[in-house]
C-alpha cells in the first residue's frame, strides 16, 4: 500500500503535466528566465471586502499608494512631435504628458495655477499651453509665458509659478509617471522586466489596438479577472480541449512584479476524454485567426501538436510581418505568458497575441474603473514607422467586440467583464471575506500584499513591511 503523501499549503499543484516539463518536451531551449520558478506560499487569510467597495478604502489608496507609485501613462509613439500630449487621468488627480522637446518629454499637473481650470481636457498638440478661462499661458516646457493684465499682478514671480511636475521614466517605448518626488527611479521600480523582455523589445512595436471602456466595478475586481487562470474552465470552456489551464506556472519576483503562464497545445486537466495529440493539433488549427483558414497538417512521428502549431504559426507571421521568426522558440511563438507590474500594468510576452492591459480608478468612485487594452505589433523592417492606433473609447454599454480592432480577443473579454457587475454586487454579501487558492490564485494574494503596505503607511513615511 502507497504510503500517502501530506502536502504543506500552498505545495499542491493540479495533475498533468507542468510548464517546465512541457518546455522540456519542446526540446528547443528558451531563455533562461522562462525555465525558472519563482513561487512563494504568502498564507490563507481572506481579504476584506472594503478595499473594493468603500469610498474611506478608495481614499487611502489615492492618499498613500497611488501618489507614490510608478504607473504608465502612454505610449512614446502618441506624442512623437515637439507639442504633441495626452491628458492622463487618475482618481482626482490629471496630469499632462508632454513632449517638450525631440528628445525630452515632462508631465505637469493638469490646472492653471491662476484659479485651477484645467489646461487641457483631451490631448493633441499645441504649440503651448493657455488657460481657456483668462488666458494665463505656459511654454512647453512648463514654464511662465504670459499673464494677461500682467500689472494687476505684482507678486506673480516666472520663477514660482512655472507648471508643477511630476517624475517621469521610459521603458519599452511606454511613458511612466511618479508624483512622488522621491521616488525610486523607474529602472529600479521595474525589476526584472527588461531583463525578461530583452528578447521581446516592446519598443519595436506598435498600436494596431487602443481600446478603452469604463466599468462597473473597482479597478482591482476589474484587473482580478485578469491575473489568474482558475476561471477559464468555467469562463472560456470553449479553450478547454487545447489550453493547459490548471497547468498555469505562476511566479512572483520581488514584491512588485508576478508572471502568469498558460500553455497551449496541451489538454486541460478538467476534460474527461482528451484529445489526442492529433486531435489537439486539429482543434488549434480550426481556432486559427490568421488567414490560412482550413489548412491540415498531419503530426510527424514523435512530434507534438505544441512543435507543429509553432512551426504553422511560425510561416504565418513571417509572411505577415515579411520578418525572419526562426530564432523564435516555441515559448515565444505561443505561450500566454502575462508579466504584472503593480499596481496595474499588464504587458504580455507573446510575439502572436501582443497585449498590454492597464486598470485604475473612474475618479473618485470605488465601484467603477478604467480598463484600457492595446495591441502591440512588430514596426515593419522596411518604410516608415506606421501611425499608432486611435483611441477607440466605448460607452460602458458597448461590448469589445464592437472594437474590430481587438480582433478575436474581443470575444474572450466579453467572457471575462460579463462577471465583473456581479462580483461588485456580490462582494456586498460577504461576511468572511474573499477567499482565495494558494496557488492558482497567488498573483491576487501577492498584490494585496504589498498594496495593504501602501494604505498601512502614511506619506512620508517609510514603506511598512
Amino acid at each position: 500500500m502507497n504510503k500517502q503523501t501530506t502536502l504543506k499549503p500552498g505545495e499542491a499543484r493540479s495533475v498533468g503535466p507542468s510548464v517546465q516539463q512541457i518546455i522540456e518536451r519542446d526540446g528547443d531551449n528558451p531563455p533562461a528566465w522562462f525555465r525558472q520558478s519563482s513561487y512563494e506560499y504568502l498564507g490563507d487569510e481572506v481579504l476584506t471586502v472594503d478595499r473594493y467597495i468603500t469610498r474611506e478604502y478608495h481614499d487611502l489608496e489615492m492618499e498613500r499608494m497611488w501618489s507614490r507609485v510608478w504607473q504608465m501613462a502612454c505610449r512614446e509613439e502618441e506624442i512623437p512631435e515637439v507639442g504633441d500630449h495626452i491628458v492622463y487621468d487618475i482618481g482626482h488627480w490629471s496630469f499632462i504628458v508632454v513632449r517638450d522637446a525631440p528628445d525630452s518629454i515632462k508631465a505637469f499637473k493638469n490646472a492653471c495655477l491662476h484659479r485651477g481650470t484645467q489646461l487641457r481636457d483631451e490631448g493633441g498638440s499645441v504649440p503651448r499651453f493657455r488657460c481657456p478661462f483668462h488666458g494665463w499661458t505656459w511654454n512647453l516646457d512648463g514654464s511662465l509665458q504670459e499673464v494677461p493684465c500682467r500689472w494687476d499682478f505684482p507678486h506673480v514671480a516666472d520663477e514660482a509659478y512655472a507648471l508643477p511636475q511630476v517624475k517621469v521614466g521610459t521603458w519599452g517605448g511606454f511613458v511612466f509617471i511618479n508624483m512622488d518626488k522621491d521616488a525610486a527611479p523607474l529602472e529600479e521600480w521595474l525589476g526584472e522586466l527588461p531583463r525578461h523582455f530583452s528578447t521581446f523589445p516592446l519598443e519595436n512595436r506598435y498600436m494596431t489596438a487602443n481600446v478603452r471602456r469604463i466599468m462597473p466595478c473597482n479597478w482591482k475586481v476589474a484587473q482580478e479577472a485578469f491575473i489568474e487562470s482558475y476561471h477559464v474552465v468555467e469562463a472560456h470552456a470553449q479553450a478547454m480541449p487545447a489550453t493547459g489551464d490548471a497547468n498555469t506556472q505562476y511566479d512572483l519576483f520581488g514584491d512588485r512584479i508576478s508572471r502568469l503562464y498558460t500553455p497551449p497545445g496541451v489538454a486541460s486537466p478538467h476534460v474527461a476524454d482528451p484529445l489526442d495529440e492529433q486531435g489537439i493539433l486539429d482543434f488549434m488549427l480550426g481556432s486559427r485567426s490568421l488567414k490560412n483558414e482550413g489548412y491540415k497538417a498531419t503530426l510527424d512521428a514523435g512530434q507534438t501538436a505544441r512543435q507543429k502549431y509553432a512551426g504553422v504559426l511560425r510561416g504565418d507571421l513571417e509572411r505577415k510581418y515579411c520578418a525572419d521568426l526562426s530564432h523564435l522558440t516555441i515559448t515565444e511563438l505561443l505561450d500566454n505568458i502575462e508579466y504584472f507590474l503593480f499596481p496595474n500594468f499588464f504587458p504580455w510576452f507573446n510575439f502572436s497575441l501582443p497585449l498590454i492591459y492597464r486598470f485604475r480608478p473612474n475618479g473618485d468612485d470605488p465601484e467603477s474603473s478604467i480598463m484600457d487594452v492595446m495591441l502591440l505589433h512588430p514596426v515593419p523592417d522596411e518604410g516608415p514607422r506606421p501611425e499608432p492606433a486611435p483611441l477607440n473609447v466605448l460607452r460602458p454599454d458597448q461590448p469589445f467586440t464592437e472594437a474590430p480592432e481587438l480582433d478575436q480577443i474581443s470575444f474572450i473579454f466579453e467572457q471575462d467583464v460579463s462577471n465583473m457587475p456581479r462580483v461588485q454586487k456580490g462582494m456586498k454579501m460577504l461576511e468572511k471575506g474573499a477567499t482565495l487558492g494558494n496557488y492558482q490564485e497567488i498573483r491576487l494574494r501577492h498584490m494585496h500584499r504589498l498594496l495593504d503596505r501602501y494604505v498601512a503607511t502614511p506619506p512620508g513615511e517609510t514603506l511598512r513591511d
